[in-house]
């Protein structure tokens, strides 16, 4: 048998619903039967008091009488006015017009008295009723004179029993407790099941996923955010899947850019051995051929460690005012063998070509973009570099007549291998690696950067480095 996970949302959910169930039904008793009497009480004492309040309001005015006996039947409650000596004068009914009832004098010294003598404008007094199991309010002020006479007001109601309203709600309390609570349970547990579902099954999911199952769709139905979690998961495993397909294809190439150089190294070294030992004219060729491949394979584990570098973040930038026409020709000297080749490489300068930016790295990205080109242009062997001052930059083009890229693949010819996926071969300049260093240090800069493609036409790499100030 499973053991029940505490810590899984179902069971949160449903302890939590549970819960405040029960919190809401105990407030429930404790204001219905605990707390029911001070409530009544409460509310008694402030009807009363503004029964007082408004008669009290009304003193002087012609509706004073008729106020009196509209607040008195309304909140069933006594109204009635008193003069100075404690004798009745409002309501009176016709015998006690003979009789002339009054407020007991010990009374009324203890009750009205202190409205006068102690500035007071009212009191309200709670005190039990003779001879019963009731409670009085009685709720005194002090009206004002008229005619040279005191008047003061009295407003008494009675505090009715509530222990046979409270024996009643106990019983209604204990029969919806019952079915509340479980109403509560059994719903909370279908709510949580139903809320933890679409969670589950994609921790399901992201189970096959690391067990290598990259072809699992996350299901987006249900709530708005396990929608919006689904969605950013399938693009994860999206992301994840390309990453692996490079991780391979880089691999591979790798694997191959390595296996080349050394595997010619190897077989012009026994050629040395067993050939040209004694030949000194194709000992040297073969020797030349060694050191080629050598230097290719430095040049490659270079590449790799200057991608690192500038991915990792840990390449720091040491900015300088450059002049980026005299970089492109110190490059191009590192092709002048191309040039021997039949290769042309034309500079078009137009306004300043001073440029705020870290020389050494800014020659690898002209360096790379040149031998892009030289790869890519096959029969046509001219390469123009265009340097152009503009409004807010420094722009530097180079542009090739060869093959072109097409535009579906546009975007994806700044990672590393990229062409990897169709007909992989070995660069006739470079290792391979060029544009994604490019990009790299490019965006560590700061700057744009992009190309422009013709399939079968030629393409156009650029930069836009910072302008350096005028002197």
């Amino acid at each position: 048998m499973k053991l029940i996970d505490r810590r899984s949302i179902g069971v949160r959910f449903w302890l939590y619903f549970s819960g405040m169930a029960i919190f809401i039904l105990v407030l429930l008793w404790l204001l219905q039967i605990v707390f029911i009497n001070s409530f009544y009480q409460t509310i008694k004492i402030r009807q009363t008091e503004e029964i007082g309040r408004t008669v009290s309001a009304s003193f002087g005015t012609p509706n004073f009488e008729g106020t009196v006996l509209r607040e008195s039947f309304r909140q069933n409650a006594s109204v009635q006015v008193y003069n100075e000596e404690g004798i009745l004068v409002f309501p009176l009914n016709p015998l006690d017009y003979i009789f002339q009832p009054m407020v007991d004098k010990g009374d009324f010294e203890r009750y009205f008295r202190p409205l006068t003598q102690e500035n007071t404008k009212e009191f309200t007094y709670v005190s039990p009723y003779e001879g019963t199991e009731n409670s009085a309010i009685l709720y005194v002020t002090y009206l004002g004179e008229e005619a040279g006479h005191k008047f003061y007001l009295s407003v008494s109601s009675i505090l009715d029993p509530v222990d046979s309203t409270v024996e009643i709600l106990k019983n209604q309390l204990v029969i919806i407790s019952i079915i509340s609570l479980i109403l509560a349970f059994v719903l909370s547990y279908f709510l949580s099941r139903r809320l933890a579902k679409p969670l589950s099954n994609m921790a399901k999911t992201a189970r096959q996923l690391g067990r290598g199952d990259y072809d699992v769709t996350f299901d987006t139905r249900g709530y708005t955010e396990v929608h919006d979690l689904a969605q950013t998961l399938n693009y994860a495993t999206g992301e994840l899947t390309k990453t692996i397909e490079l991780r391979k294809d880089l691999i591979a190439n790798v694997s191959h850019d390595l296996k080349t150089p050394l595997t010619l190294i190897k077989s012009y070294g026994e050629m040395i051995r067993d050939i040209s030992g004694d030949l000194p004219e194709l000992r040297e060729r073969h020797i030349q051929t060694i050191l080629e491949e050598a230097d290719y394979l430095t040049g490659f584990v270079n590449d790799l460690l200057d991608l690192s570098r500038v991915e990792s973040g840990i390449s720091a930038l040491e900015l300088e005012e450059v002049d980026l026409e005299a970089l492109t020709r110190e490059t191009l000297s590192r092709f002048a063998h191309l040039e021997e080749e039949g290769y042309e490489f034309v500079i078009h300068l137009k306004g300043s070509p001073m440029a705020i930016c870290d020389a050494s790295k800014i020659r690898q990205v002209i360096y790379n973009f040149i031998s892009n080109g030289v790869n890519y242009s096959h029969n046509q062997k001219r390469l123009d570099i265009h340097i152009t001052e503009e409004e807010d930059g420094v722009a530097l083009s180079v542009q090739d007549y060869g093959i072109g890229i097409s535009q579906e693949h546009l975007e994806g010819i700044w990672e590393r291998y990229y062409r990897a996926s169709a007909n992989y071969k070995r660069s006739d300049v470079g290792t391979g690696l060029g544009l994604s260093i490019c990009k790299n240090i490019l965006e560590l800069h700061g700057f744009p950067y992009g190309v422009n493609s013709v399939e079968g036409e030629g393409s156009t790499f650029y930069f836009v480095a910072t302008k350096a100030n005028p002197q």
